[in-house]
């Protein structure tokens, strides 16, 4: 049995997670995202750096 979703029953987006081009926070550069949770362009994404999760710059958080 398939179970069809009512469009109008399907929970909202908020207005700030729209499709829209946003600012890359590796790089800087702008790139069109799908949404608020993207935020990392295909291009740095695709680095090696990236995908062996190297560190991109030192930290810059208080330490303890």
């Amino acid at each position: 049995m398939t179970r069809h979703l009512d469009p109008d029953s399907l929970p909202l987006r908020p207005p700030s997670d729209a499709p829209q081009e946003r600012l890359c926070l590796r790089c800087r550069v702008p790139f069109p995202s799908e949404g608020f949770g993207e935020r990392i362009c295909r291009r740095c994404k695709g680095s090696s750096s990236w995908r062996s999760s190297v560190q991109f710059a030192p930290s810059t958080g208080r330490q303890r």
